[in-house]
């Protein structure tokens, strides 16, 4: 009855997960061209003022990540899903109604203080399944994340151009409660409250442990790597095709990032039961480098969706290595407060990438954005090569 007992809350978080983060992605194909349509920027604002949207909700997500690591500890993980979807849902609402940029990015700023739903998922499949069965649990998790990017762009970027970007936001938010009252009723979790509770102090400690403290890190680093770029993908492809749409041309860019992903996210889950997971990570680090490269070289817009599309090869087993890593590093008692350092860090360079991405702009122009984003793969490459050298990540 265990067995089925997680396996059952897994498939649930997974179909979960997927109607999240199809939501979640449908904004992104437009996010440049609605923050144009909330200010009449130039392309270079858009991208600056879409890289500052994107950022200051994950920044959020890096200072409230551990405080609800520190809840989750204490009163479930179950209950920190919900918090992150029904939350997320009022904010998607409010965002569509948006009268400016700033209130915009204010309410950008509030949803990441109170959404994160893939690190809460995260927690809590990783605290119902068995050890041994992490690495399966976690690609099969992700799988779902990806797949929601792959459909979520390409639907998403359709409707913006054919019933205008507030409407997405609208059903984005009805994705999210559909999927909120899906977890509430079917998800199952016995969550015995421990003898000691964890508390900030011991976030702290975690934090600075040879266990955590490389793996953060390189969490961050490779989430600047994969966002850095996300500000200036629709503009680009409208400068290479200025006649054609720059909306559903990105959604496809994305869908097929998101498709490459989930293949590779199941993959490396599958890797992980035989080869080292540190091994996958350092390895797809390198590739997602060489592959980033690329996009400098190209001279139409189908071959960026193409080369856009393919950097989910990489993304997908960075995301199912690094989640793995956390699950099989710390035991259970403290996996709420692991996966919120994680959500931390994933946030953090989340935040700062599309930052540093927009404000680049102007000083490198489109295309030499994505030599700064191989710079930052190959920096996490190498931070990764050592520790698997020194051995400071110990996985059970």
């Amino acid at each position: 009855m265990a067995s089925e007992s997680w396996k059952k809350n897994l498939y649930i978080m997974f179909a979960a997960e997927f109607i999240v983060i199809m939501g979640f992605s449908f904004i992104q194909p437009f996010m440049p061209l609605y923050v144009q349509q909330l200010g009449s920027f130039t392309d270079s604002e858009a991208a600056l003022w879409s890289g500052i949207s994107m950022g200051v909700s994950s920044i959020a997500l890096f200072l409230s990540g551990p405080v609800w690591g520190v809840v989750s500890d204490r009163v479930g993980r179950k209950p920190m899903v919900l918090r992150a979807l029904f939350g997320s849902a009022v904010i998607q609402t409010l965002a569509g109604l948006a009268p400016n940029i700033y209130i915009f990015v204010t309410l950008r700023f509030i949803q990441g203080l109170f959404s994160g739903t893939v690190p809460a998922a995260s927690a809590l499949v990783a605290s119902t399944t068995p050890r041994d069965r992490t690495p399966y649990a976690m690609g099969l998790l992700m799988l779902g994340v990806f797949l929601g990017n792959t459909i979520g762009p390409s639907i998403g970027g359709v409707l913006g151009d054919t019933f205008g970007f507030r409407n997405s936001f609208f059903i984005a938010s009805g994705l999210l409660l559909i999927a909120g009252l899906g977890v509430l009723f079917l998800v199952k979790e016995k969550f015995e409250r421990p003898v000691k509770e964890n508390s900030l102090g011991d976030v702290w400690r975690l934090f600075c442990s040879k266990a955590m403290l490389p793996l953060l890190v390189t969490i961050c680093i490779i989430g600047m790597s994969q966002n850095v770029v996300q500000p200036v993908i629709t503009l680009f492809i409208k400068e290479l095709n200025p006649t054609g749409s720059a909306s559903t041309s990105a959604g496809l860019a994305f869908a097929l990032l998101g498709l490459t992903a989930a293949a590779s996210s199941l993959i490396a889950g599958r890797l992980g039961r035989h080869i080292s997971l540190m091994k996958v990570l350092a390895f797809s680090c390198l590739g997602a480098a060489l592959l980033s490269l690329s996009p400098i070289f190209v001279t139409t817009s189908t071959q960026l969706i193409v080369l856009v599309g393919l950097m989910g090869l990489f993304q997908g087993a960075n995301m199912t290595s690094t989640s793995s890593l956390i699950g099989l590093s710390l035991p259970v008692s403290q996996q709420g407060i692991a996966y919120g350092l994680s959500q931390s860090a994933t946030s953090l360079g989340n935040g700062l990438g599309p930052i540093i991405g927009g404000a680049l702009v102007s000083l490198l122009g489109l295309r030499y954005i994505f030599a700064v984003a191989s710079g930052l793969f190959l920096l996490a490459s190498g931070l990764v090569a050592r520790c698997i050298r020194g051995q400071p990540l110990k996985e059970a």
